[in-house]
Formats: structure tokens, sequence, C-alpha cells
């Protein structure tokens, strides 16, 4: 969906901030809801479960796909999230069920890395129907995939067995943390248009300290928490929630910023742009298959320790070789970072079932998950946020080492390029003639935004591996028979 985002832009008259909710809607519903969705699984039978969320997601990219407003995609969007935090716990619940225990790891690298294949095709494809059909296809063509599914799974996935006990699901919970992230996220992205001390801005900041301070106060007190407190009090589980969170929000940095700085300012089409990420996309497909064998041979935390720091690497070179590096220091970065991911995410998850078994393993798919998606949610928004500082100043500073002063409309044209849904091309003639650099300018200037975005994500991931260091422990051996 990303390469259809300057699409969308265009038709709809979008700012980036605002069709950044194309795809912060999606996510936060689908995180937020994820262990509802968990629960649901294990409780009412995960087949069913699966079989409605895949319909919901089904006829949410029907309809997001007929949206006749930005709004409208926005919306279905959400809808396509609803549908898949019911059907991604439940696949997960499926496959542990199937292999069993010895088998867990297995079931996971099948899925991620399945799952990473499909994505290292979805830029390429979603480039090629935006470019050639329309944005709308991007959506539409899960329609088919998603009919296609469905009828495999109820003709060829046994019925399960459904759990004693009916959940009592925390909406309350929901509620409270869906409009705190939202209040966050709007806060990050409209402090910078509005300023710190505006009176919208100071409303918002209330209400995000005030419903994310309450959060864990209510959690506390429920009867059916949204997250389980003994889950969460646990170091181990803690630290492999942090670990996805920093992975994920680096994976759609470079899915989001990489691919844009491709169309805004070297003149790729969807296509092209796509095809720029495929690297990282693959070996990401490729370790998560062979993450089983790797934990088995090497350990599942040093697995972790081995993409923690291989994600590092990959943050600190992609940031000082910037978005334009040449061909070799660029690929070698988005291997570095497809082992990173790829050893991060699937081996999480196998550490997080492990501590609840396979009876939970949906709820517990549902917490990570929830982690993983709201958190990169809120760190894209945190990210977009640093970028456009970052680029504001560094123009600011270009044009006036020039003696160069910007009227109103120029400013908006570069502000258009660098976050909205002008390419470089369309600077106003008037100002490239007058400064005879301007192209050159803003495309410094973004690259000075995505690098500093880069370096702070590295040290996230830093942290997580100091964490991972400290509180997950190493694997015991099996015992030997005597």
């Amino acid at each position: 969906m990303d390469l259809a985002l300057p699409a969308l832009e265009e038709q709809f008259g979008l700012n980036l901030e605002s069709v950044q909710w194309v795809i912060n809607g999606y996510m936060l519903a689908f995180s937020v809801l994820m262990v509802a969705g968990g629960r649901f699984a294990d409780a009412y039978g995960r087949k069913r479960i699966f079989l409605i969320g895949m319909g919901v997601f089904g006829l949410a990219s029907l309809l997001g796909g007929a949206a006749w407003s930005g709004d409208g995609v926005i919306a279905f969007r959400v809808l396509q999230g609803v549908g898949a935090a019911m059907l991604w716990p439940a696949m997960i619940g499926l496959a542990c069920a199937a292999l069993g225990d010895d088998k867990r790891a297995v079931a996971l690298g099948l899925i991620f890395g399945t799952c990473s294949v499909g994505n290292a095709a979805g830029p390429v494809m979603g480039g090629a129907l935006t470019e050639y059909l329309s944005w709308r296809w991007v959506l539409w063509v899960n329609v088919p995939m998603a009919g296609l599914a469905m009828l495999m799974t109820y003709w060829k996935v046994p019925r399960d067995i459904a759990a004693d006990v009916r959940p009592r699901n925390d909406y309350v919970g929901m509620v409270v943390l869906t409009s705190g992230l939202v209040a966050l996220m709007l806060l990050v992205y409209q402090s910078d248009d509005w300023g710190w001390l505006d009176p919208r801005t100071l409303g918002l900041a209330v209400a995000t300290v005030g419903l994310l301070g309450a959060f864990p106060f209510y959690e506390r007190r429920a009867l059916e928490p949204l997250v389980p407190p003994d889950l969460m009090r646990n170091p181990e589980i803690r630290t492999l929630c942090f670990n996805v969170l920093v992975i994920c929000q680096l994976f759609f940095i470079v899915l989001l910023y990489f691919t844009q700085y491709a169309m805004k300012f070297l003149g790729d089409n969807p296509v092209a742009a796509g095809s720029r990420v495929v690297v990282f996309m693959l070996t990401y497909g490729v370790v998560s298959y062979f993450g089983d064998p790797l934990g088995k041979l090497f350990g599942t935390r040093s697995l972790l320790v081995g993409g923690l720091i291989s994600a590092t690497l990959a943050s600190l070179f992609l940031g000082y070789f910037g978005p334009g590096a040449n061909w070799l220091s660029y690929n070698i970065s988005q291997v570095l970072l497809g082992v990173g991911v790829g050893a991060v995410l699937p081996t999480s998850n196998v550490r997080a079932i492990a501590t609840v078994g396979t009876a939970k393993a949906s709820l517990v798919t549902g917490i990570t998950f929830m982690c993983q998606l709201a958190g990169a949610a809120v760190m894209l928004a945190i990210n977009t946020a640093i970028f456009a500082s970052v680029s504001a100043n560094r123009i600011k500073e270009s044009f006036a080492s020039q003696d160069i002063t910007l009227s109103s409309s120029q400013s908006e044209a570069v502000r258009s390029v660098l976050r909205g849904a002008s390419t470089i091309h369309e600077l106003p003639t008037a100002l490239v003639e007058e400064t005879g650099a301007a192209a050159e300018l803003v495309a410094l200037a973004y690259g000075d935004g995505l690098r500093i975005v880069l370096y702070f994500s590295a040290a996230l991931v830093v942290v997580g591996l100091l964490l991972t260091l400290r509180f997950v422990p190493k694997e015991q051996p099996p015992p030997t028979s005597p």
C-alpha cells in the first residue's frame, strides 16, 4: 500500500500527515484488537474466527478500492485492520496446534517466511498495479486472494475444539488505549504546524497523558484486562515486545521513506521504486524460513542478539550512505536489515509462545503483535515529526546561506516535495532559476531528515539489544539420558 500513497495524495489532495493514516489506521485497528482476536480464536475456535476475519478483510478491501474520498479509504483500511486482527492470531494458533510444541518454530518460520516473500513481491506488484491500472487495484487484488484462502481453509483445515470458558473482553480498555494512541499520533503530527503552545496542541498533550496514564491503572482493576498483568510483568516478555516494536518501526521507515525518495528525487515509477526494497524483503524471507534450524544450532537468544546487531548496523549504514547510495552500499545495508528483521520477528514470537504454551498461542501472538504494530504506528508518527523538523531546518539554513528568502508559495512547494505529493520536478520554475540548486538542496534536506531518523532507530535497537542480553536467558540444554 505504501507505493499507492502518492496516487492517493494526488487524487484526494492529501498531504503526508493525512495519507499516513491509510497506514496508521490499519495498524492501530490491527494491533489494538489483536488480543481480543486471539481470545476469540482460543475460545470460539480458530478456524471459525479465521474465516470470519478473512471475510471482513476481503470485504473491506473491496469497499476500500471503491472509496470516493480519502476519509473513505482510511475508514475501510481500519475495517481491514479489524479483519486482520481476527485472522492473524487464529492462523498462528492453527499452525502451532497442527504441528505441536516441538515444531512451533518451524510453523512460525514458514508463516513469517511466506509472508515476507509475499511482501517482497508486494512492492513490485503494488507499484505495477498503481502505475498501469490504479491504486484501487492494490486493495482489490486482496478480494480473490481472501476468497481463495477462505475456501482452502474451509475444505482442508479440520475444525478445532473451542474452549469451555468464553472471554470477557476489555472493551473499555481497548477504547482507552486506542484513544490515547490516536491522541499521541495527532499530537506528534500536528505540533509542527500548530506550535507547541497552541491550545489544540496542549489539549492533545493533556488527552494523551490522561488516557495513556489511566490505561495501566484501569487494567489492574479489569476483570479480563486487555494485556494480562502476569505476562507483562515478565521482563522477558516485555523485552521481546520492545524488540518487535523497534524492528517493525525500522521496517516501515525503509518501506516508506526510501521508496518515496526514489519516486520524488530519482524519477522512479512505482514499479522501479518497489524493486528497490526487494533485496531486503527476500533476505527477510530466507532468514525467516531458516529460523528453526538456526535457533537449534545457535540458540534463540543468540539468534535474537545477532539479528539486533545486524539491524543496528543496517540502520547506521543506511543513515550514513543515505537513500542515494551506490548499488553495493545500498544492497549490503538491505541484506543486513533483512537478516535483522528475519531473525528477530519470528524468534521473538517463538520465545513468547514458549512461555505460555500452545493452548494460549493466539493470545500471546495478539499481545506481541499489539506491541509491534501499535508501537510501530506511534513510532512512525514520531519519526515523521523528527524528519519534518530536521529537513525543514536544513532547508531554512541552506537557502539562508545563499541570502535567499522563500515566498510563502515557494516554501509550500518545497514542503510539498518533502512531505506531500509533489516530486522534485514540480518545484516552481522561478525558484529553480533563482537558486540554481533548489532541487539539490531539497534532496539534501530529505536525506538529512532521514539520516537522523535512522540514527534514532539504531539507538532504539541498541536498547533492545542491551535488554535482550539482560533479560532473555539462554536456553537450557536438553537433559542427557544416563
